[in-house]
């Protein structure tokens, strides 16, 4: 009856933001460029860093604490690239699929896992059910599979990945913690006004309990049921991921894109798992020599964090936060957002009306 109901209501709510969205954008669009008009107008819901050749050309809250959903992935691809480039991790060891799926919760990912395994079973990249260690962090950043991150924070330990933030000079940064996990804690409390109270350390004691558990026995996942987390319950959950600035991240794109930050055998590790816009897009390979990115989003975030150098030699560094979003508002950006990135990526007219719009956050 639950998943009945859940669907109906579902089917309805696509419907009437379709609607929406259509008239929005048939009657109300902005003049020159979306999402850089509505960041804009809506200056408390946004943090903005872009650099370009070294040279700063905006700066909105640069300082600002803002969860960072999947775009924390980043940290822990960066552990695994040192700890591959150490001889800790061996990029090519054979794990069974069913590893990384002990963490995958169904329909709470947007079909990122599943999306994974099947880009698997149509590049032949399983083996009797395994894939390649290298194939899962792959997942983690180019689908952003959730139920990957989760499986190395197991693998790589939570410990060396958070030792690494100040060494990376992320000093304003929160610890990571298991994100999915803590689901199990909201379908447990299934209440914003229960969940509110609970102190962030017993959230934490909860969550890593269900962590812990998970490794060993799956059968846990029988206890969560997504009707216990309505959008109430998922804004506590969101506000309650790991946070750091847009300036701490500009910061850790511009040592990715500067080639001289990490060793060459950790950059070259690094390549393979931040650099999957070029292998999605073959019109990046003509623009670009250079260009990573990973983006993060829960029904109130999105954020995106990049780095490219361009065939002529110049490079970019962006990193937008969002939060507090509506849920129309959130449709309305994700679906203009990738548009927008490749706007300011190019250095022609649409670049320079949007960088002209955004220096009024200055």
């Amino acid at each position: 009856m639950w998943k009945v109901l859940a669907t109906g209501l579902g089917i309805l709510a696509v419907l009437f933001s379709c609607v929406f969205a259509y008239f929005y954008f048939k009657y109300l669009r902005y003049e020159q460029d979306f999402v850089a008009e509505y960041l804009l107008k809506n200056p408390k819901k946004c943090a903005i860093y872009w650099v370009r050749n070294d040279s700063l050309l905006v700066n909105h809250r640069a300082d600002t604490l803002m969860p960072l959903a999947s775009t924390v992935k980043i940290i822990v691809a960066i552990e695994f690239a040192q700890q591959a480039a150490e001889g800790k991790i061996n990029v090519e060891e054979r794990v069974p699929i069913s590893e990384p799926g002990r963490f995958y919760i169904p329909d709470t990912d947007g079909g990122a896992h599943p999306a994974w395994l099947e880009s698997l079973k149509k590049e032949k990249l399983l083996i009797k059910n395994t894939v390649s260690l290298l194939e899962i962090a792959k997942g983690m950043m180019q689908f952003s599979s959730n139920a990957n991150t989760e499986y190395l924070m197991w693998k790589l330990g939570l410990n060396n990945i958070n030792a690494n933030l100040p060494k990376l000079g992320l000093v304003k940064h929160q610890l990571l913690y298991p994100f999915v996990s803590a689901l199990y804690v909201c379908s447990d409390e299934h209440s914003a006004t229960g969940l509110k109270k609970m102190p962030m350390s017993l959230y934490l004691q909860r969550t890593n309990k269900y962590f812990e558990l998970m490794k060993v026995d799956t059968g846990a996942k029988a206890t969560f049921n997504m009707a216990n987390v309505p959008l109430p319950v998922q804004r506590i959950w969101s506000d309650r991921l790991p946070s750091s600035t847009v300036q701490e991240y500009a910061g850790l794109m511009k040592k990715i894109n500067s080639r001289t930050y990490f060793n060459r055998n950790t950059q070259a590790v690094l390549d393979q798992l931040m650099e999957w816009p070029m292998r999605f897009d073959p019109a990046n390979k003509k623009r670009f020599v250079h260009f990573g990115a990973k983006g993060g989003s829960t029904a109130f975030v999105l954020n995106y964090a990049l780095y490219a150098t361009d065939k002529q030699g110049n490079k970019t560094e962006m990193v937008i936060f969002t939060n507090n979003l509506g849920v129309f508002e959130q449709t309305l950006l994700q679906a203009e957002f990738q548009v927008f990135i490749q706007k300011i990526l190019i250095n022609n007219p649409d670049n320079k009306a949007i960088l002209s719009i955004l220096k009024q956050l200055n």
